[in-house]
């Protein structure tokens, strides 16, 4: 089977699980595959028609691109390292933050592994430890690609009349105030109350989500309804769940909340847009009617805020990355076995 037919085929089932519930990683992976399967076969069908002036373009592009392929790699792992340690001297020390400065060093540490064996040592089997190595990077690479996707695919849809904006906490400064990145939730959420009023000119109820964490003067919840009062939105229109310190208690205890005054209610959850997937899917999984919106994300701290939700979902799906991991190495190593 051509790859233009498992391309076709993963482009179809992304298509229908995007259609019916748009709410999983899974259509990320799908779409991607679609891409790569109908761009091998373009590939495929070209360098076979093509001029012998074209062969030779395309034979250099192969090498140019295993050449560029240890840059790539260079400054990909350079570029972690700067970046968790420009954010280490802005936010302070924490051990989350270099979680992109160790994915760099172990990049660097294969580079240089590299180099010793091509240059001094030449071993057969450290050339094939690190093939291991590189696939293992690539799977890790393709799934933080589809999860780049299916941020955009879990957002794609048409927006509808709701009832409830729930906007999940995301931490208070020592002052009590919201965090920049809690701070621009509940922008987007007012954003949203007020385009919903003046559409629909209906009542609209704003739950604002967030316990008091060991290191925080008052709950979340409050500072955030603070927050939106001093915004303009009315207090009787905003409703306080006080207790969750996840997000998947965050959508248990609203949902718990709602559904006792309007057990058929229409809501949607306001959260930061990195986050929106991993919310989506615990809504999925609680059975909940509910998809998300996202808010901004200062830049600076975009790149960690991916990287870390990105870790959050690998540990999520850990059983079936394992799987994947062990699968993948099963096949290296028997394809090892047949070329020896």
């Amino acid at each position: 089977m051509t790859p233009f037919y498992w391309g076709s085929l993963a482009f179809v089932s992304a298509l229908t699980l995007q259609l019916t519930d748009r709410r999983h990683w899974l259509t990320g992976h799908l779409f991607l595959l679609a891409i790569i399967g109908i761009l091998l076969s373009a590939y495929k069908e070209f360098s076979a028609q093509a001029s012998p002036a074209w062969q030779f373009m395309l034979v250099g592009a192969k090498v140019l691109a295993y050449t560029l392929l240890p840059v790539v790699i260079l400054i990909v792992a350079i570029s972690f390292v700067r970046y968790s340690y420009r954010l280490i001297r802005k936010e302070g020390w924490a051990l989350h933050y270099s979680l992109l400065a160790i994915v760099g060093v172990i990049l660097l540490l294969m580079l240089v592994l590299s180099g010793l064996n091509f240059w001094l040592w030449q071993v057969p089997s450290v050339w094939q430890l690190l093939g291991l190595a590189l696939l293992l990077t690539a799977y890790f690479a393709f799934s933080f690609i589809a999860y780049l996707v299916a941020c955009v695919t879990t957002r794609m849809g048409r927006r509808r009349q709701i009832d409830h904006i729930i906007v999940l906490g995301a931490g208070l400064m020592p002052n009590g105030q919201p965090t920049r990145t809690l701070a621009f939730r509940l922008q987007a959420a007012a954003k949203y109350y007020h385009a919903q009023r003046s559409r629909y000119h209906q009542p609209i109820t704003i739950v604002v989500s967030g316990g008091q964490g060991d290191d925080e003067v008052m709950a979340e919840s409050t500072a955030m309804r603070r927050y939106l009062v001093a915004a303009g939105i009315p207090r009787d229109a905003i409703q306080e769940e006080n207790r969750s310190t996840s997000t998947i208690e965050n959508l248990k205890f609203s949902h718990a909340l709602l559904v006792r005054t309007d057990p058929f209610y229409r809501a949607v959850i306001v959260t930061s847009g990195y986050h929106v997937l991993r919310a989506n899917i615990f809504a999925r999984q609680l059975h909940l009617n509910l998809t998300g919106i996202g808010a901004r994300t200062p830049l600076y701290y975009l790149p960690f805020a991916m990287f870390r939700e990105y870790l959050a979902l690998i540990v999520m799906y850990r059983w079936s990355n394992l799987v994947m991991v062990l699968l993948l190495t099963a096949g290296y190593v028997l394809a090892l076995v047949r070329l020896v």
